[in-house]
């Protein structure tokens, strides 16, 4: 009745008739321990108490009409089936109560069902003693329905403990059997007639009882094994925060660390430079370093952010951002780099506010407008304009275009396309960012491009995260 799923169960080994060893479980008879058995069993024990009572209180109704034995003597009874019934509670009690472990290592423990029911089939032998008469009346009428109710409610117990079941049917229906015959209740065709029935009745059940205990024990087990893998996920989920965690801090530090070496090796490159202002040749090769030691500082930048969106799960904090105002810190961002390259940066006002994670949002079109600057031909253009129920933030470029094909690769770390489409320069990490950081808010993106024209990178967002979406719509 109490009991664990036994990952090493007491088994024999029996050989099949091809020669095989098979397992056969031993102690079952008596007891299966599981907590599904477990389950099962004392919802069976509850019925069977239900049973108890109601055959009871029914003898004490029927007895009224139909009186067999003085008052003394049936409050006798009563007191006895009180008393039987305390030591049955007393006996589950501790299968109710203690671990599967404990009962499955017990054999005491394991006896206790046997026990209980020979208890009871020695209360209700003796009461067919005290209420089976010469005659057939409502009163063996009543004791014949209690014990057929008793019987059925035994069935739940046949999967969990045989024994007890097969005992209890054998000893109660043998008693009353012998009551009506010693009584000349019933004839002895009738009874064997009657016996066969019962018989019947409670083979079915039990077969009935055992095929949805398999199927309740097979989800059972199902469940606990899902219960266990969860746990282990967990478990190994928080060993890899665990992980992850450490790895940040030490790519924080490490981090810090190269980019102050960088920094003086730009230092000691600018002091270079302005020694050498009079030497031409010596100022060009100072000059080409200094912009790869910023180009590789760039790269570095951008690597160790993309391993810090991918170790770290970052929750997006939103809160109310103004788009003109992330506008205008783009064209801070990018004036000298449109001077120098000659590109044309233009930001179309808007009066748009949505409800987003700035940061993000602000890294995501840094990236896509340092994209378009780095191929554009001509000029770029950062608008914000209404779509059905999005509102779009776009960045139009006048490079050479992407190729159909290459509209979803490009997002992938590390991809740039080769000359024949899109000649992509830099560390094939920006647009690999921009959908990482697109994906935590939330945000889809589209691409469309023109080959020899250019390219627009339309990031959308939800209206339900705008809260005034009047906007200026590009051309």
């Amino acid at each position: 009745m109490n009991a664990r799923l036994d990952t090493q169960p007491c088994l024999d080994e029996t050989p099949t008739s091809d020669g095989e060893l098979r397992a056969r479980p031993r102690g079952r008879l008596l007891l299966t321990v599981s907590p599904a058995h477990k389950h099962l069993a004392m919802r069976a024990f509850a019925i069977q108490q239900v049973v108890n009572w109601t055959t009871v209180l029914g003898l004490i109704a029927v007895h009224r009409f139909y009186p067999i034995m003085t008052p003394a003597s049936l409050w006798q009874w009563v007191g006895v089936f009180l008393a039987s019934w305390v030591l049955r509670m007393g006996m589950v009690a501790p299968l109710q109560r203690l671990p599967p472990s404990a009962v499955q290592k017990s054999a005491l423990l394991k006896s206790l069902p046997l026990a209980s029911g020979l208890v009871g089939c020695t209360f209700w032998i003796w009461t067919t003693q005290l209420f089976v008469g010469p005659e057939l009346s409502l009163r063996e009428l009543m004791l014949f329905i209690g014990f057929l109710g008793i019987s059925i409610s035994m069935t739940g117990m046949w999967p969990v403990t045989p024994v007890t079941s097969m005992s209890y049917y054998l000893l109660l229906w043998s008693g009353i059997s012998y009551a009506f015959w010693v009584n000349k209740t019933a004839t002895a065709p009738a009874l064997m007639a009657v016996n066969a029935s019962v018989t019947a009745i409670i083979w079915l059940n039990v077969l009935v009882s055992i095929r949805q205990v398999d199927a309740q024990l097979a989800r059972g087990q199902a469940l606990a094994e899902l219960e266990r893998s969860n746990q282990e996920l967990e478990a190994l989920k928080n060993a890899a925060w665990n992980t992850l965690q450490t790895r940040s801090v030490f790519f924080s530090e490490a981090s810090h660390d190269f980019r102050q070496q960088l920094h003086a090796a730009k230092l000691w490159v600018s002091s270079a430079m302005s020694a050498s202002k009079g030497d031409a040749d010596a100022a060009r090769p100072l000059e080409r370093l200094g912009q790869e030691l910023n180009a590789l500082q760039k790269y570095i930048d951008k690597v160790l952010d993309f391993a810090r969106i991918e170790a770290l799960d970052t929750k997006a904090q939103p809160e109310r951002t103004t788009i003109q105002s992330m506008f205008q810190s783009l064209d801070l961002t990018f004036e000298n780099a449109s001077i120098e390259d000659g590109a044309i940066l233009r930001f179309r006002r808007t009066s748009v506010v949505i409800r987003t994670d700035p940061s993000m949002l602000l890294r995501i079109l840094e990236n896509l407008v340092s994209n378009a600057m780095k191929f554009t031909r001509g000029g770029v253009l950062v608008c914000a304009r209404r779509r059905s129920s999005f509102m779009a933030l776009q960045v139009w470029d006048q490079g050479p275009g992407i190729r159909a094909d290459a509209h979803q690769r490009i997002f992938e770390a590390f991809h740039r396309e080769d000359e024949s489409g899109s000649a992509r320069k830099g560390s094939g990490l920006g647009l690999a960012i921009v959908k990482r950081f697109a994906d935590r808010l939330g945000y889809a993106i589209e691409v469309r491009s023109v080959l020899g024209k250019g390219s627009c990178f339309t990031l959308l967002v939800p209206m339900t995260c705008v809260e005034r979406p009047r906007d200026t719509v590009a051309p």
